[in-house]
């Protein structure tokens, strides 16, 4: 596909890549969620500080759940592992998933927006807590493990989620803290609607509280098919195309500025049944070094890879098997390629 290109920095003047990663293993899944292998805190932390490069910023991404008005607070979550990872002196952000029990009302909208606000008055003091996602993949519908499109209200609990914590960040005095929110790359026809809903709905409020907007993209494992060109050049092609199709489509029907910055917030490539690790290794690398080289065109900022470990390397599905690492640790062979790459590139 040739895309039309207004005149942009080379990359050699765009601002290095802030490189991350979901530490987990577990992930949403699109079937039955199966088992995860205990963690071991100490091993993940270990590998976590092999990957980063010494003196450079890395990102470890989280998340925490809404579920509800008697759910647990992202505090309760994940407080205690976003402290440790502060202390052992890497970046946290987190993505707030809005995921109500009861299917979505506009009683759990309003909900969500306190779960917001209480979350910046939990992690804003923290100096390393840089970042916070408002939803999950809310144009993504069909899948409740894994997106909060599923679930009704998703969008105004983006918008108005969006607008909470900025304004909770602004009174408080925490402007380390970017919010944003994430999109999974699709095709589908009800694209146009989510961000025109975005655009009609959200305001002036809105755009003035947004800091990034983040891409999720599994080339190769989930979105549009492939192009018949090999696994490197299809991913390279599929990265591309997502990059160009969320800036130059869809942000515009939201009214949101070519300034405000993308985010890569999940890129991964699971291994299993004919998927095999030299795959992984490939796609990798093709995706790194295809944001890499789009990144000043497109204004990305930053790359996360989804995940560390996986949940369960004996499973036959694939969706337990994202990881850079085994469920016992050992790493596979794109452990150290990431690595390597974090180190050249961040």
């Amino acid at each position: 596909m040739r895309h039309r290109r207004r005149r942009v920095r080379n990359a050699s003047q765009a601002a290095p890549l802030v490189f991350g990663i979901y530490p987990g293993g577990a992930a949403g899944t699109v079937g039955p969620a199966g088992t995860t292998s205990p963690e071991n805190p100490a091993k993940r932390l270990a590998a976590l500080q092999q990957l980063r490069a010494p003196g450079r910023p890395f990102v470890l991404h989280l998340y925490a759940g809404y579920t509800g008005p008697g759910g647990w607070s992202a505090d309760a979550q994940v407080g205690d592992e976003i402290r440790q990872y502060a202390s052992a002196g890497f970046q946290v952000e987190l993505a707030l998933t809005y995921r109500p029990s009861d299917g979505g009302s506009a009683a759990d909208v309003t909900g969500f927006t306190n779960f917001v606000r209480d979350t910046v008055r939990a992690f804003g003091p923290i100096p390393q807590f840089v970042s916070l996602q408002v939803t999950n993949e809310a144009n993504i519908g069909g899948a409740p493990n894994a997106s909060d499109g599923y679930y009704t209200g998703a969008e105004d609990a983006l918008i108005q989620g969006i607008i909470a914590a900025k304004d909770e960040l602004r009174a408080d005095g925490f402007p380390q803290v970017k919010v944003g929110f994430s999109w999974a790359y699709d095709t589908r026809s009800s694209e146009s609607a989510f961000w025109s809903y975005l655009g009609h709905h959200g305001g002036r409020a809105f755009l003035d509280a947004l800091d990034w907007v983040g891409l999720d993209a599994y080339p190769g494992t989930w979105g549009p098919p492939l192009p018949g060109n090999g696994l490197a050049d299809g991913v390279s092609s599929a990265i591309t195309d997502a990059l160009h199709t969320l800036r130059s489509t869809y942000l515009p029907l939201a009214g949101i500025s070519g300034q405000v910055p993308l985010h890569v917030c999940e890129n991964g490539y699971p291994t299993g049944p004919h998927r095999t690790e030299a795959m992984q290794v490939t796609v990798l690398r093709a995706a790194v070094n295809t944001v890499q080289r789009e990144r000043a065109q497109f204004n990305v900022t930053d790359y996360r890879w989804f995940d560390l470990r996986d949940a369960d390397s004996s499973s036959s599905s694939f969706e337990s098997q994202y990881g850079l690492l085994r469920d016992d640790y050992s790493p596979k062979p794109a452990f150290d390629v990431y690595r390597q790459l974090i180190a050249d590139l961040s």
